[in-house]
């Protein structure tokens, strides 16, 4: 035992001679009045690469909401993919991020193809951001052709967002030094990108920015009883939420000023939230009445719509998201595993997510505020449990995230009362402070500058399974995919092509995810059987090993489970029938007939498959009849 006391005190005075002899100089930069405009300036150039990124998906999706009348918009207006109020500003704020609706767009969505056919038929990803979406109103008035302008303002956003941060942190934390060690932790963090790269996610950038004024006005309405602070909280909170569901995660830091950091009579502090909900609960009732919400996929779980799926969501993701933020493990890792070792890493993740708090107790138990950036912290995370966990879903996390980290290392430092004398605690703390300087300052910074090159790398993965190679003229041919790898992929085809000027297919019809093993069998001229080799058609056979298959499963979640088929339902679309002819014990189809109205071999049919060997599409070989194709899965 005197051995371990002393190789800790050597690790604690080596650790504290290298930080004093950069002290001099960083401390006061560090807190210099300057400071937040040098923030904003690195969060500027590690955003550049941003600017050169082409449209996303959904941003060519906004474009056909956004445009107005022209070549692009008649294309898919021709097909039912585009509104007649295009360019309209009514239009845009209640409908713009809508990408599925029961009862706006699911009919044609499906009957066009760009739903495939075992879609649910109340399936619902509706969102109400007139905030975020009034923003995309004004891209189209000032620049329509301009994506890199779109860029730029959603880069002026997480400027501003930036700015708030570093207001935020000086306001709630005395010493400008460690105020500014804060802000500096969080514009390394890497989960910044993805909103400025995706013109879309805007939104989120703005939900930010506007939660940020909410608890600086709380704050200020309690600590200085300046009466106007009350009503700018609470309408700065109904803006982020105007901006983007993830506003809620805004009332998780109020909670935890009332909980933990302020210290009147409990009925005063609680008294002090009905604002926010008030907020909070008039804005989810008229969300609802206007149909808004997310229901029967399991990319996302709405809280109120499927209150049990989401309970569980928040058990299996939470890990993820805290965890990740702690260690800088990506949380997007929950995507790309097969069940068991997700199973695997989610008890690490677990474990971490509550050893650490654990090893900070001196430092909780010496200081309300850094229980109020904790509490706030893991509040936050439960809101982003709503869909899939993702970096970006960090940005509300990251704010109590650093600022707890933040002072943990200044009052280590400074050898604050609460750091344990020798002895193992006072190693833990050692080991805590050598794995947060690490990972969060030189580690961060280097992913921060290659997060533009890993999102890169995914988006063109993800673009592989758009791309048809020479498939030529299909404005007269229904395209026929028969093992499509990421089906959720040809929601956006249409928008991509009238986007390049390509002319749109007569039709789109996916026959079966491409997930796992699929056996093909001809019944006669106009029938093909489809048959998973293994489970069912929607699961990733005997994956056993990370790969991009579980985050195409994700993406194109468009029936969960809690909405079984049933032997011998039919599904009609356009000149296509399918009838279940099986189901697994999750009611999930394992065998279906693709019944067509012309013989297989019609010109009208321009037929294709996956190659999972080269990744990429090829022409697909009719067998004849009786006859049985297999194609093989990702695994």
């Amino acid at each position: 035992m005197p051995t371990v006391r002393k190789s800790g005190a050597a690790t604690g005075r080596a650790l504290r001679d290298g930080a004093a002899a950069i002290s001099g100089r960083v401390l006061p930069l560090l807190g210099s009045r300057r400071w937040p405009l040098v923030l904003a300036l690195i969060g500027f150039g590690v955003s550049l690469p941003a600017l050169w990124v082409a449209p996303l998906n959904d941003d060519l999706v906004h474009r056909a909401m956004l445009i107005g009348p022209s070549p692009f918009t008649q294309q898919l207006s021709h097909q039912g993919l585009a509104p007649a109020g295009s360019g309209r500003l009514g239009t845009t704020l209640s409908d713009l991020f809508v990408a599925v609706h029961p009862q706006k767009n699911l009919k044609s969505l499906m009957e066009y193809g760009a739903l495939p056919w075992w879609s649910y038929e109340g399936h619902r990803v509706a969102f109400w951001r007139p905030v975020a979406s009034f923003t995309h109103w004004l891209d189209y008035r000032l620049f329509p052709g301009s994506f890199l302008l779109m860029h730029v303002h959603s880069i002026l956003w997480f400027l501003a967002v930036m700015l708030a941060v570093a207001a935020l942190y000086r306001r709630f934390i005395g010493a400008a030094w460690i105020a500014g060690l804060a802000g500096l932790l969080y514009v390394l963090d890497d989960s910044g990108y993805f909103p400025t790269m995706w013109v879309a996610n805007r939104n989120l950038l703005l939900s930010l920015f506007f939660g940020l004024l909410t608890i600086m006005a709380h704050d200020r309405w309690r600590k200085q009883a300046w009466r106007p602070g009350g009503a700018l909280a609470a309408l700065c909170l109904l803006l982020s939420l105007l901006s983007s569901e993830a506003g809620v995660a805004t009332f998780a830091y109020l909670f935890a000023y009332e909980a933990v950091l302020e210290q009147g009579p409990r009925v005063r502090r609680g008294l002090a939230l009905v604002p926010s909900l008030a907020v909070i609960a008039g804005w989810r009732l008229l969300y609802n009445l206007q149909g808004y919400g997310a229901n029967g996929g399991e990319f996302y779980f709405d809280p109120i719509r499927e209150p049990a799926g989401y309970a569980l969501a928040v058990l299996q993701r939470a890990p993820f998201l805290l965890a990740g933020q702690w260690t800088t493990t990506p949380p997007d890792l929950y995507s790309f595993l097969p069940p068991s070792h997700r199973a695997e890493l989610w008890l690490v993740l677990a474990a971490a997510a509550i050893a650490i708090p654990l090893a900070l107790l001196p430092l909780l138990r010496a200081s309300r505020r850094a229980r109020f950036w904790l509490a706030g912290m893991y509040i936050a995370a439960v809101p982003f449990c709503a869909t899939i966990p993702m970096s970006r879903s960090l940005l509300f996390i990251a704010i109590g995230a650093f600022g707890l980290i933040a002072e943990f290392l200044a009052g280590w430092f400074q050898r604050e009362a609460w750091v344990p004398g020798p002895g193992l605690r006072r190693g833990a703390i050692h080991a805590l402070v050598i794995g947060f300087v690490l990972v969060h300052l030189p580690w961060a910074a280097v992913t921060r500058a290659g997060a533009a090159r890993v999102a890169a790398t995914m988006e063109e993965r993800v673009a592989g399974t758009m791309a048809l190679g020479a498939a030529g003229d299909l404005s007269n041919e229904d395209l026929v995919i028969v093992n499509a790898p990421n089906p959720i992929a040809f929601l956006y085809d249409p928008y991509q092509r009238a986007y390049k000027g390509e002319p749109l297919p007569r039709g789109i019809r996916m026959l079966a995810p491409g997930f796992g093993e699929v056996h093909v069998t001809r019944t006669d001229a106009r029938r093909l059987v489809v048959r998973a080799a293994a489970n069912s058609l929607l699961d990733c056979q005997n994956g056993q090993r990370m790969d991009f298959v579980f985050f195409y499963q994700y993406l194109s979640d468009v029936r969960g489970a809690g909405h079984p088929f049933h032997v011998g339902q039919r599904i009609a679309v356009p000149r296509m029938s399918v009838e279940v002819l099986a189901v697994d014990a999750r009611g999930l189809p394992v065998e279906a007939a693709c019944q067509f109205d012309v013989p297989l071999e019609d010109p009208s049919l321009k037929w294709l498959c996956w190659d999972w060997d080269v990744n990429c599409y090829k022409r697909f070989d009719l067998p004849p009849v009786g006859g049985t194709v297999k194609l093989v899965g990702s695994f």
